[in-house]
């Protein structure tokens, strides 16, 4: 049994009232039923119902959908998807973010949360290393006398950017990330490093490193 009929009137399967066009219409887009002059003002690129169905599998693909598409598909994942976030980044999320929430509230689902869109520099630690004379020796920089204080973790952050003003940007979208998606009663502290200065290399301030 074929699926596609081009014979096939898809309008007649709306409401009576969406079906036909208003009689005395004067111009030929007024002309068309209601609903298929509603679809046109919604995608322009409308033709056809048939075509129609053959795209609605796109509609809910974050990785096919139109990026103007995107904030409404966010909409159905309880997603507010940032203004700073590339189409790339926002639909990894999208894409991500219904296996995300089963680990929401947890140090992995936070981790991989974050890598979307800062790459692999990412590491979250709930416990500190024990003192080391000569490695981890200076307390309240590198040591914690007594241990970490209880319902905090520390998350370190490796940006591969040496553009200040970037760097600024994604060290803004990391806290609100951490913001919204940690449990209510826990607290963070943030460590942020970029690339580092390497003679030959990496060796222009504010273009290719930082100090």
């Amino acid at each position: 049994m074929t699926t596609k009929n081009a014979a096939f009137n898809y309008a007649s399967l709306l409401p009576e009232l969406l079906q036909h066009a208003d009689s005395g219409s004067g111009s030929d887009g007024d002309a068309a039923p209601p609903a298929t002059r509603l679809l046109k003002v919604i995608d322009p690129m409308f033709t056809d119902w048939e075509c129609l169905l053959d795209q609605i599998p796109d509609y809910f693909d974050p990785m096919r959908a139109r990026e103007d598409f995107l904030p409404w598909l966010a909409s159905w994942t309880a997603l507010v998807l940032r203004a700073d976030w590339s189409p790339e980044q926002k639909r990894t999320v999208l894409a991500k973010i219904i296996p995300l929430y089963r680990k929401r509230g947890t140090k992995a689902g936070l981790e991989e949360y974050l890598k979307i869109y800062v790459g692999d520099g990412v590491s979250i630690s709930d416990e500190h290393d024990p003192i080391q004379v000569g490695t981890i020796s200076t307390v309240g920089v590198d040591t914690v006398v007594g241990g970490m204080p209880p319902h905090l973790f520390h998350v370190n952050v490796a940006f591969t950017t040496p553009d200040p003003a970037e760097l600024s940007r994604k060290t803004e979208s990391v806290r609100a990330v951490l913001d919204i998606e940690k449990p209510a009663h826990t607290s963070y502290s943030l460590s942020i490093s970029g690339p580092t200065f390497q003679i030959g290399v990496q060796s222009t301030v504010g273009i290719d490193t930082l100090i």
